[in-house]
C-alpha cells in the first residue's frame, strides 16, 4: 500500500510538473531573414526585431504580441539608422513599450534602447572641420621624381584619416598600393599626391600632417585644397579673365607644359580654388592660406601687390572678413651654388605689403623660410627632405598662430 501510494505522489508531480512547463513555455526565436530590414540587429547577445521579429538579450526577449519585452538595466544599441514600426508592429508589455517612430528610440521598464548609424558616419559640426587652401607653382604642386621608390612609398604611409584633401583634378593617383581613382571635389584621406596626378609631396603634406600631429583635441579635422601650375607667373593665379589671356599668350620653350597643365583648370585656377572653397564651406570652415610661388615672381612687376589682391579677392569672393584668416608664403629654394637672391628678397619683402593685422592682432601674413631644405640637384626644386622640413614649418607656424594657448 506504501508503495503504492508513492508511485501515486510520483506521478502526480510529474503531470504537475508538465503542465507547468507547457504554460510557461517561451517561443523560439525566427530565423535571422525576418529581422529589421532583412538585416541582424545587435548589441553583445542581444537582438531587436519587430513585428514577428524578436529582441532579446540573453535570455530576455523583446517581441510583439504574445512576446514579452523585458530587461535588466541594460542598453542595447541598435547598428542602424533609423528603426520603422508600423502599428501592427508596436509592442507593449504592463509598464513597459517599444515605440519605433521617425527617432527610432525604443525603452523597457527599466532600460532603453538606443540608435545609432554604423554605416552612416553623422555629420561632424562644421567647425570641427577646418580647411586651408593652397596655391602657387611647381614647388606646390611637388615636383619629385621616381614616386614608385621605396622613399616615396614611405611618404605614403601612415597617413592619419583626420587629414583630407579635396581633390581640384579628377584622376586616377598613383599610391603605394597601386592607383585610387579620385572624383573632382570630393574628400579622400590626404595621401599624396595631392594635388593631381604623377606629381610627389608638396608643403601642403606636411603641412596638414604638423597640424594633425599638434592640435590635442581629436575631434578637429584638417582640409587641404590646393591649385597649382608649374612654372606660372602670378598672373596665372589671379581673379578674372586675365589668368586665361595669360595662359593663352605664353610662347617659348616651357610654354607647352604651362599650357596643358593650366588646361586642366580650364585655364582659371583661381576660380577652381573658389568653387572648390565654397563647396567646402558647406561642411567645414576656411582657417588659413599657404602659397608657394615666386620662382617666376621676381621678373613680375608689383608681385607683391599681386599676391595681396588675390589674398584680398579670396576672402571677398567667400564672404569671410577681410585680414581675418592667416596668410603664409614660402621662400625659394636657397642653396649655396644659387641663394636665388632676387626671389628670396622678393618673397620675404611681402609682409611689408601685405601689413595688415588679424582679428587676434598678429600680423597677417608670414614668410616661411627654407634654408637647410634640401634641393632635387636642380637649385630649383626641393627633395622629399626638403618639402617635409618647408611644410613641417608651414604647420608649425600655423599651430602657432591658431592653435596655441
Amino acid at each position: 500500500m506504501k508503495l503504492f501510494l508513492g508511485f501515486s505522489a510520483i506521478l502526480g508531480s510529474l503531470f504537475i510538473f508538465a503542465c507547468s512547463s507547457k504554460d510557461n513555455q517561451v517561443e523560439e526565436p525566427s530565423s535571422s531573414s525576418e529581422f529589421l530590414s532583412s538585416s541582424e540587429v545587435s548589441s553583445s547577445s542581444e537582438e531587436v526585431s519587430s513585428s514577428s521579429e524578436e529582441i532579446s538579450s540573453s535570455s530576455e526577449e523583446i517581441s510583439s504580441s504574445s512576446e514579452e519585452i523585458s530587461s535588466s538595466s541594460e542598453v542595447f544599441v541598435l547598428s542602424s539608422s533609423s528603426v520603422e514600426a508600423s502599428s501592427s508592429s508596436s509592442a507593449k508589455s504592463s509598464s513597459s513599450a517599444v515605440v519605433a517612430s521617425s527617432s527610432s528610440s525604443a525603452k523597457s521598464s527599466s532600460s532603453s534602447v538606443q540608435v545609432s548609424s554604423s554605416s552612416v558616419v553623422a555629420t561632424d559640426p562644421k567647425e570641427n572641420f577646418h580647411i586651408y587652401l593652397a596655391f602657387g607653382q611647381s614647388n606646390m604642386e611637388g615636383q619629385n621624381p621616381n614616386m614608385g621608390s621605396d622613399l616615396a612609398v614611405k611618404y605614403k604611409q601612415n597617413v592619419d584619416k583626420r587629414f583630407r584633401v579635396m581633390t581640384a583634378v579628377a584622376g586616377s593617383y598613383k599610391l603605394s598600393s597601386g592607383t585610387e581613382s579620385r572624383k573632382q571635389g570630393e574628400w579622400y584621406t590626404a595621401v599624396p599626391p595631392l594635388l593631381r596626378n604623377n606629381l610627389g609631396i608638396s608643403p601642403a603634406d606636411y603641412f596638414g600632417r604638423t597640424l594633425v600631429a599638434g592640435i590635442p583635441d581629436t575631434n578637429i579635422k584638417i582640409g587641404i585644397i590646393a591649385v597649382a601650375v608649374a612654372g606660372t607667373a602670378i598672373e596665372g593665379l589671379e581673379k578674372g579673365s586675365g589668368a586665361n589671356s595669360y595662359f593663352n599668350s605664353l610662347s617659348g620653350t616651357y610654354a607647352q607644359a604651362i599650357k596643358q597643365i593650366a588646361a586642366i583648370y580650364d585655364n582659371n585656377p583661381y576660380n577652381r580654388l573658389i568653387t572648390l572653397a565654397k563647396e567646402a564651406q558647406k561642411v567645414g570652415v576656411i582657417k588659413g592660406i599657404i602659397m608657394h610661388q615666386g620662382e617666376s615672381g621676381a621678373a613680375s612687376g608689383n608681385w607683391a601687390q599681386k599676391v595681396k589682391g588675390i589674398y584680398d579677392n579670396l576672402l571677398s569672393d567667400l564672404g569671410l572678413p577681410a585680414n581675418s584668416v592667416p596668410f603664409l608664403a614660402g621662400e625659394p629654394v636657397i642653396t649655396a651654388s644659387n641663394p636665388n637672391q632676387n626671389n628670396a628678397t622678393l618673397i620675404r619683402g611681402l609682409t611689408n605689403t601685405m601689413n595688415a593685422k588679424l582679428p587676434n592682432g598678429a600680423p597677417v601674413a608670414y614668410v616661411i623660410p627654407s634654408n637647410g631644405c634640401g634641393d632635387m640637384g636642380d637649385n630649383i626644386h626641393f627633395s622629399y627632405d626638403g618639402y617635409e622640413k618647408l611644410g613641417t614649418r608651414y604647420g608649425e607656424k600655423m599651430l602657432e598662430l591658431l592653435y596655441s594657448k
